[in-house]
Order: C-alpha cells, then structure tokens, then sequence
C-alpha cells in the first residue's frame, strides 16, 4: 500500500510539474495585450512592436523574429533575439508598455515574430510581418476614424479592418489616418479597438497618424513603436517618415499649434520641406502626406478656424505642400468620402490630361502629370460620419471630383444627435496600388443594410507620371 501511496505521489508531483511548465505558454496570450507593429526607421530592415501586460506580470521586454522559410511553423529556438524596454503606462498605471525594436531584417521577406518574456516563458500569439522591398510595386490599406465610444462600435471598426484585408488580400500595410480611439486617456477604448482586431493586427504593419482624440498626453507614443523626427515633442503625437519602395510617407502630427501655422509648430512645418526635399532628391517617385486634419474636405470641419482662418492648414500648409511636388494627402477627422482635383499653390484646381481604362470591370480615370496635389479624404472606418457641409461657399465644391452627401444620409439622422446621419450604417476604406509610375486608388464602402455587409467599389481614380499612358488608351492598348 506504501508503495502504491508513492507512486500516485510521484505521478501527482509529476503532473503538477508539466502543468506549471505548460500553463505559462497556454495563456500568455491573457497577460499580452495590444500588440502592434509600426514602421521604424528603414522598413526594409526595421519594425517596431509595442505591447502591454499587467504590471507585475513581466519585467522583460523580449522580441524573438525568424524567418519563414516555407514551414507553417516557426521554430523559434532559431529566431533572432532583440531586447527592448518598458515603462508604466501614463493612461494606465496598472499596465506595463513594453518595446522593442526589430533591426538587421532581410528586404522583402517575411518573418514569424513573439513578443513577451524569455525568462517567464511568457508569450503573445504568433504575428507576421513582411519586410519592405527596395523596389517595385505594392499596396496598402487606408482607413481613417475607427474611433468608437463602445466595444460594439469598436467591434464594428474591426469587421471593417477584417472585411479590407480579406478584400485587398495583397495589401503590404494598414495606414490609419488618426482618431484610433475616442478618447485617448480611455485605456479600455484602446483594448476595445486593438483588441478586437488583433487578429489582423498581428498581420501587418501600421503606419499610424495621431488624431485631435489621441492627443491626450501620451496617448498616441505608447501605443505605436514609431521613430519620431530628431527632437520633436511626443507629447500629443508623432511626425515621422518612412520610404516604402518608390514611394516616401511624411506623417504629420496636427495636434501642435503656434501663431505662424494652425495644427503645427514652425518646426515640424521646416521638418516636412527638409524632409520632402531630401527623398526627392534621394530618388523617391512618389511623396505621400497622411495626417489628421487634411486642408481639402466636404464635411463640418471644411469650415473650421484652423483650416480655413489666416493662419489655418488650407491657408498656410497646403500650398507649400503643393511646391513640394506632394502628390496625394490622405486625411481624417471629417467622416465623409471626397477627393479633389489636382490642387496648385494658388488654391485654384489644375487642368491636367486624362486617361480611361478598365479595371475591375468599370473605367477608372488616371489622372496624367496633376500639376497640383491630390486630397483623399476615405470616410470613416468606424461608426461616426458627417453630413456634407452646407455652410460653405458652393463654388468650394467645383475644386473635387467627388463630393457626395454622405451615403449614410438616406438612411436619417442619429437619433443621438440630429446634426448627423445615423452612426454605424456605412463604413469605407481603400485599396492603394504603386507601381512604377502609376498610383490606383479603389474605394470601397459597407452599408450594413446592403450586399449582406460585404464591400462594393463607389470610386476608381488614379495618378500617372507617364505621358504615354494617354497615347497607349488611345490606341487600346490599356484595355
């Protein structure tokens, strides 16, 4: 009996041992939280992660990487190992912020990646992320204003991301262009709104641009592993740049002010033309701006002080934007769908050739050598949306090539707030191609009450810096 007593010890002291070696790995996923990727310097060879655990779970701030190299299934006693740093959240004192950048990484490839603690043995869920190619053509991603108040609205924005990647399944990369969260000092917002979609999170890299709600001290950094410019200010935000093939991304932080430029300091403004003016002059084809409170829209904040005043972002930013040869500006913060024509420094709209083709079973137009910057503002990805603004002076309207009332009008006002159309019934996001000399934008929206949820095309349009393209439509050869 003694001996049969010691063995069902022996077997019980055993089965403890396995479980407490298993259990740390089975849930670690519990005590990770909020794991993002962003762009970090070279995207090519770098990538910053960002995440979070309970303050006491993990004094560690590990980042293991590997190569995939055909196998579903990372071995990552093989993984490239980096170390990073962590600090209390200032939102959230009962949360450690861990990062770690990524550096040494092959262009082009694609890596299985964890993020957590080596000593605990504690991990995140297994991501992906694919390294920037020194050349040739991608796409990406365009959302704006996921922003929601409520987890079912922050549900909402992750169908919407969920919904984008499986119908632009190429897509290299997810642009945000601000207002992530509500409010940024809500730190159960931005569990909502990264948790709910981290399953697609864990898939790609954000290029994320702070908006006026996650401006809060702190809110934006903490969130996204990003290299802000030399000396700025992180505060409300972050300006930075990244080159992606052929192509040069300026992000701008609107949540600075001075008496000289409404949104922005003096500095930040000499940053962008040093900036600008260094990847043309390093070779970069295309110049894209993403920022928050663009210059050109149609919906209430067209009319705003800071955009429209003596000092405001149409006044003083966009034409300087336009000497700077920007191609195209990609905004937020209005919730409504637009784009403008070719706009010069002057504020007026170019004349410019075009060229029809066919793709995805409609024309789209290419717009040839613009002569002036194009403004993209996407809709909103969340549940918010504006009606068209009808205070302005109607002429405004003759600068855009699109500038519908809001789709969701039909469909009545919010019963919340009369002064806008129902939230939560359409959402859009876009599908951004660069290919040489050819920039596509497709435009897709989500009406809740139409093609079961799913995503259909409303605008095609794109840029071309080849003059030849408008001979080869007239000779068939596009078609």
């Amino acid at each position: 009996m003694k001996l049969v007593r010691k063995a069902l010890s022996v077997i019980f002291l055993v089965c403890m041992f396995l479980s407490t070696a298993v259990i740390p790995n089975a849930f670690a996923d519990s005590n990770i939280s909020k794991v993002t990727v962003a762009f970090y310097g070279d995207p090519s060879t770098q990538a910053g992660f960002t995440w979070y655990t309970p303050i006491n779970a993990s004094e560690y701030n590990d980042l293991q990487v590997v190569e995939k190299t055909g196998s579903s299934t990372p071995d990552f006693s093989k993984a490239i190992k980096f170390s990073g740093k962590s600090s209390i959240s200032t939102n959230s004192p009962s949360e450690s912020v861990h990062k770690a950048e990524a550096n040494g990484l092959k262009s082009n490839k694609t890596y299985f990646y964890r993020v957590g603690d080596a000593v605990l043995d504690i991990w995140s869920n297994v991501g992906t992320l694919q390294t920037a190619p020194k050349s040739g053509a991608f796409t990406f991603i365009d959302i704006a204003d996921t922003q929601a108040k409520s987890e079912d609205e922050a549900i909402l924005s992750a169908q919407t991301i969920a919904k984008a990647f499986t119908t632009v399944s190429d897509a290299k990369f997810l642009a945000i262009n601000g207002d992530i969260v509500d409010n940024g000092s809500n730190e159960g917002q931005w569990n909502w709104v990264l948790g709910d979609s981290k399953e697609n999170l864990l898939h790609t890299t954000i290029l994320p641009v702070a908006g006026n709600h996650d401006s809060q001290t702190n809110s934006f950094i903490e969130h996204f592993d990003v290299k802000p410019a030399d000396n700025s200010d992180t505060a409300t935000g972050a300006y930075y740049s990244v080159d992606y093939s052929n192509a040069h991304f300026i992000v701008l932080n609107n949540n600075e002010n001075s008496s000289e430029y409404a949104d922005f300091t003096p500095a930040q403004i000499q940053w962008m033309k040093d900036d600008i003016k260094a990847a043309r002059a390093a070779g970069a084809e295309w110049v894209i701006v993403d920022m928050h409170k663009g210059p050109y829209t149609t919906s209430n904040h067209a009319t705003d002080s800071d955009i429209m005043g003596t000092n405001g972002v149409r006044t003083m930013v966009a034409p300087i934007m336009e000497e700077l040869g920007v191609d195209l500006v990609l905004q937020g913060h209005d919730h409504i769908y637009a784009r403008s024509k070719p706009i010069q420094s002057d504020g007026t709209a170019a004349q410019a050739d075009k060229a029809t083709k066919t793709l995805n079973g409609q024309d789209i137009e290419y717009i040839v050598n613009p002569g002036g910057t194009i403004y993209l503002i996407p809709g909103a990805a969340g549940p918010k949306v504006y009606y068209k603004n009808k205070t302005i002076d109607p002429s405004y309207y003759n600068l855009f090539e699109v500038a519908d009332e809001n789709h969701a009008a039909p469909y009545g006002s919010d019963p919340s707030d009369p002064t806008r159309p129902v939230r939560s019934q359409i959402q859009n996001f876009e599908s951004i191609t660069i290919d040489g000399k050819l920039l596509t934008v497709v435009s897709y929206e989500i009406d809740q009450s139409k093609n079961n949820a799913e995503p259909y095309i409303i605008d095609q349009f794109g840029i071309s810096k080849n003059p030849s393209i408008v001979d080869g439509v007239k000779n068939g050869w596009l078609k």
